[in-house]
């Protein structure tokens, strides 16, 4: 078996290492240490477990370890030491070229060390307690991977150089803050970089009172995490489309994909599928790809658009199974095969997948509007309120957001409260003006509210959207899969005007 890292093949047959077809003089311990930084993928591995691969069962001294590093970058060669990086306080990682760092794949973040204006104790344990707090909530994302604690924390002795350490690293974003005190209030202030040009791409300040300090923690937690991961997606999608299409990996064919797929518009379905075909092609371990390209799958059987070719049903349905089989512990990717598999399949028992997917990452304004749908259709618009209104909350700045707005509005006209849904969809149009549902939600509302002549018009704007949407179209989708939303707008698009056929 053979690990490639840049210029150096791993023969792991032949105990062997070479660097552009040339064998280099490295001994047993040598071979194993190189092995699990190559494993690592770039990732920072820490002494403890080096110490572990290269001396199992045996207790040495870290002495043994740098010995053995140093010895491994001379025979690297001169520039042995920009492939083997110290990451301070943690051990070392491995890049696949010497510096600059050519970043591929998921990003990383940082949370740089929260800076404390107030010297008191009180005022360090809530910084350190938040830089804690915010690690744990955004690793639930899969999206991007998260420096350690202790990689963070080491950052701290590079003062205002925190950020180029970082840079260092492999980082590509940096999330920073600052708590100043005055008095019994704190103020919080936090702001997402980009690590590589040190560009500013979101900030906001918080502020709260000393005496509730969990409860202040806790929120700021939340709203931070809830505008971050928005912000990465859009910040990397951008990246993306300024590389050349023949230097793009599985990740970033992925990222290209992205756009068309959250687009309410159903032109960029087929290029969407053939990007994420070729992600799973580069890599066919990358489950969220399938699940991404599962969901498009059904984004048209939900709308009611014409197949694609071959079944859209059969081909949704073996892409969201083989999504969970390739990696099921991804929150996003099981909320997304769940709602696909519950909406397609009309497999009920896939509601507790999306719940599972919620307690998992409970911050991610995609799941939460997923669940919400998924509450949506069985009925329950209390639940669905709960989940859509969280969604928003937690990102009332991101990309979707009007998705968000209309389910809360959707909930609402379920749950009788029509003019507080006009309300909501209004807002989600004048946030996007071009969703379907929110059209159809308005039209059953001021049907509903005797509003006869808004109703057709916003029938006519849903024909305009999508010309092929019919009563029948929408009562087969209907039957098969129990949509009690459905059920509660077919007849007042009837009463409106919408085509029997």
């Amino acid at each position: 078996m053979r690990a490639t890292s840049g210029p150096f093949t791993l023969d792991h047959d032949r105990r062997q290492l070479t660097r552009d077809g040339r064998t280099l003089p490295i001994g047993q311990r040598g071979f194993v240490l190189f092995a699990a930084l190559v494993e690592a993928k770039g990732e920072a591995v820490s002494k403890d477990k080096l110490m572990e691969c290269a001396w199992p069962g045996l207790i040495v001294e870290e002495s043994n370890l740098s010995v053995q590093i140093s010895a491994l970058r001379r025979a690297l060669g001169d520039d042995g030491d920009s492939f083997i990086i110290t990451v301070p306080r943690v051990g070392y990682r491995l890049v696949a070229r010497a510096a600059p760092v050519l970043l591929r794949g998921p990003p990383l973040i940082a949370v740089l060390p929260v800076t404390n204006h107030d010297s008191g104790a009180e005022s360090t344990s809530f910084a350190d307690g938040m830089v804690d707090d915010l690690i744990v909530a955004l690793s639930r994302f899969r999206t991007f991977g998260v420096l350690s604690r202790s990689a963070s924390f080491a950052l701290r002795d590079r003062g205002s150089d925190a950020l180029a350490a970082a840079r260092e690293l492999g980082i590509r974003y940096a999330l920073e803050g600052s708590v100043t005190r005055e008095a019994n209030r704190l103020r919080v202030t936090a702001k997402l970089l980009d690590a590589e040009t040190g560009t500013p791409l979101w900030a906001e300040k918080y502020d709260g009172d000393v005496t509730e300090v969990f409860t202040f923690q806790d929120r700021i937690t939340e709203a931070v995490v809830g505008l971050v991961e928005p912000k990465i997606r859009v910040a990397e999608i951008e990246r993306v489309r300024r590389k050349p299409p023949e230097s793009l990996d599985a990740y970033e064919y992925y990222l290209k994909a992205l756009p068309l797929i959250y687009a309410p518009s159903p032109q960029g379905h087929e290029q969407a599928l053939a990007l994420l075909e070729k992600s799973v092609e580069l890599d066919p371990g990358f489950g969220l790809a399938a699940a991404y390209a599962a969901w498009v799958y059904e984004k048209r059987i939900s709308s009611r658009l014409p197949s694609l070719g071959n079944s859209d049903r059969d081909n949704c349905i073996a892409l969201a199974y083989a999504a969970l089989k390739a990696n099921s512990d991804d929150p996003l990717l099981r909320a997304i095969c769940s709602f696909v598999l519950y909406r397609v399949e009309r497999n009920v028992a896939m509601l507790e997948g999306l719940r599972e997917a919620v307690r998992a990452n409970p911050n991610s304004v995609v799941i939460l509007n997923l669940c919400g749908i998924g509450y949506q259709m069985s009925g329950d618009a209390d639940e669905a309120l709960r989940f859509r209104t969280r969604a928003y909350e937690l990102g009332p700045s991101a990309p979707d957001a009007y998705v968000s707005l209309h389910g809360m509005g959707a909930a609402e006209m379920m749950r009788g409260n029509l003019e507080t849904a006009v309300q909501w969809c209004l807002r989600s149009l004048a946030t996007f003006n071009e969703w379907p549902f929110t059209y159809m939600t308005l039209a059953t509302c001021y049907e509903r509210l005797g509003r006869r002549e808004d109703a057709k018009a916003m029938v006519q704007r849903l024909r305009e959207l999508n010309p092929t949407l019919t009563l029948s179209a929408l009562e087969e989708g209907v039957d098969r899969c129990d949509d009690a939303y459905g059920v509660a707008v077919i007849p007042s698009l009837r009463a409106a005007g919408l085509p029997e056929r």
